[in-house]
């Protein structure tokens, strides 16, 4: 019998699995809508719009890249939310894919804290 990790254990309860799984699926639905709104109005909608004038720029670089990574951490937080509820409505134990994609959710969180707090950093720095 192989050693479970305590994470794992943890998320074994149906209770705190469902309402796991319901704070990130409300959170990540919201933030994806967010997401790509801004995506429309910020590189599609507002470049159509001010070609004409010429003085639209799109968001610098380092945007465009928190921004995916965004996108990236709220479909990973859909995928989790579904996989979890799948588990908790069939009564299964948490599965590998689950459990993986519950952890990515939270690694990709601190990704997006660093990283959201390394672009305040250069930016008061005059970059």
């Amino acid at each position: 019998m192989s050693e479970t990790g305590w994470l794992q254990r943890l998320l074994g309860h149906r209770w705190l699995l469902a309402s796991v799984a319901v704070v990130i699926g409300l959170v990540s639905g919201f933030l994806l809508w967010m997401t790509i709104e801004r995506f429309y109005w910020d590189y599609w909608f507002l470049p159509k719009e001010s070609a004409a004038d010429g003085y639209y720029t799109y968001p610098e670089l380092r945007y465009w890249f928190f921004d995916s990574a965004l996108l990236l951490w709220c479909v990973d937080g859909l995928i989790a939310c579904g996989l979890s509820l799948r588990s908790v409505v069939t009564s299964r134990r948490i599965s590998g894919w689950t459990y993986g994609t519950v952890v990515l959710y939270f690694v990709l969180l601190i990704v997006l804290i660093l990283g959201g707090s390394l672009m305040l950093y250069v930016r008061s720095r005059g970059f």
